[in-house]
């Protein structure tokens, strides 16, 4: 039954297809597992849409191709030179990849090893070019994890190092933000203007232009409207206003952020969550992350407690200790906690598949998800080659609670772009829909259909 799951929508002629608009169909899948500790039941609620084809890697040209042909070969060897003990597997792997060979199936001592298992038997004799490229850029970085030997009792996080560079060379500029953000804590406080301050901050990072904020104390409301205009300048699809307004009229929430990158882009996340808990919009933020190294500088749980000691740390740093002796205390009284959810966060499904545990949990305790990055983004498309303009209201709305989407674009994919928006990014940028400086920020309640 899983192998007819996913081309859901695409064995349907052209006419039942069009009768899909509107409708939210719902398939529920059930697996056994025994005693690999991952078993649980998925359920599927399509978009509104029909689907349109999954995005593969073996189109010579497309992003896709030059990522699963060349790009993640360089993220290997940088694996591999740093590795002491593990080369043999790692470059078994890089052979494989170099071959266009068949996906295998995992073999380790991970809980998430029948799970993955099924997943790639929905594709089985697929290559590493011819995969659907969310499965197979996904799987790259878990067979990397099982050649570390991650899941047979190392448990080292791999891509530490690359992401302590990165915070460790982000900090002055975190510094610099902490100080304006503090310095108008009071004008921002927690109006729709404040918000949208803070989730330009989440999605651009450090894109931001700190040379447009008003220095500290001096605050005026034609300063962050100047900022805020700034922050729109490169959104495709701008649903900031009405993102704003519903967190606005948040009191004591629960808010899920799925978050993506280590170092800067996860000090912006902390920005929002402090400033959701600070204004009491929220009580409880709750990080979702992967659970193994994924993607080099993706979250795992280790990272947020070593970003709040690595702010704390710097205890002489008067612009950085208010929000970092925050962060601390959120951790320590459980306003702020980190959850990986078994697993899912790191795994290729589209996020209409999801176990009925997690669905269930996240449609009656979040009153908000907020999703973080292009490869979570992907995930909530499917990795599907779907119009820039379909409505991003009718791709979105199977998920389980009030979404939030906020990306850079990094990949070939979107919907709910304005099509005159479309025409000026192509315009003034040949690499708009992969080089991270252009931008969505999308907002949509749970569909009631």
């Amino acid at each position: 039954f899983f192998n007819s799951l996913t081309p859901l929508g695409e064995s349907f002629s052209a006419g039942a297809r069009l009768s899909m608009r509107g409708i939210c169909w719902r398939v529920v899948v059930t697996w056994f597992s025994t005693g690999c500790g991952f078993a649980f039941e998925m359920s599927s609620v399509v978009p509104r849409l029909a689907l349109p084809s999954r995005i593969r890697s073996d189109v010579p040209g497309t992003w896709a191709y030059d990522t699963m042909s060349r790009r993640v070969l360089e993220t290997l060897d940088t694996v591999i030179r740093d590795s002491s003990s593990e080369k043999s597997l790692l470059e078994e792997l890089r052979s494989e990849i170099v071959q266009n060979a068949v996906l295998r199936p995992l073999a380790d001592g991970g809980k998430d090893v029948e799970a993955w298992n099924a997943l790639l038997g929905r594709d089985e004799g697929s290559t590493w070019l011819s995969a659907p490229w969310l499965l197979s850029e996904f799987y790259l970085y878990r067979r990397i994890a099982s050649a570390m030997g991650y899941f047979d009792g190392n448990g080292r996080d791999f891509f530490a190092a690359a992401k302590q560079k990165g915070l460790d060379s982000s900090l002055k500029t975190i510094a610099n933000l902490a100080r304006k953000l503090e310095g108008a804590s009071s004008e921002l406080s927690a109006s729709s203007r404040g918000v949208s301050t803070f989730l330009f901050v989440s999605l651009w990072g450090n894109r931001m232009d700190l040379s447009l904020w008003p220095e500290a104390n001096v605050a005026a409301t034609g300063d962050f409207e100047a900022v805020l205009a700034r922050g729109r300048e490169n959104l495709l699809c701008d649903h900031a206003a009405r993102a704003a307004a519903y967190v606005a009229s948040l009191k004591d929430a629960t808010v899920d952020i799925v978050v993506d990158n280590a170092g800067f882009e996860l000090c912006s996340d902390l920005f929002l969550a402090d400033h959701l808990l600070a204004t009491k919009a929220a009580s409880v933020v709750r990080l979702r992350v992967k659970h193994h190294p994924t993607f080099v500088s993706d979250v795992v749980a280790g990272d947020v407690a070593h970003h709040v000691d690595a702010l704390t740390s710097r205890g002489d740093d008067d612009d950085l200790k208010p929000f970092a002796d925050r962060c601390r205390t959120y951790l320590d009284d459980g306003r702020l906690v980190c959850l990986d959810d078994d697993g899912y966060w790191a795994m290729p499904y589209p996020l209409w598949e999801m176990p009925d545990t997690l669905r269930a949990h996240l449609r009656d305790t979040s009153d908000l998800t907020i999703l973080k990055g292009d490869a979570n983004y992907r995930r909530a498309l499917g990795d599907r080659t779907w119009a820039l303009d379909a409505p991003f209201e009718d791709v979105c709305s199977y998920f389980p609670a009030p979404l939030l989407c906020l990306r850079t674009l990094k990949a070939e994919l979107g919907c709910g772009m304005d099509p005159d928006k479309i025409a000026h990014a192509a315009k003034a940028d040949p690499n708009w829909l992969t080089d991270g400086k252009w931008g969505v920020l999308q907002f949509v309640q749970p569909s009631t259909d």
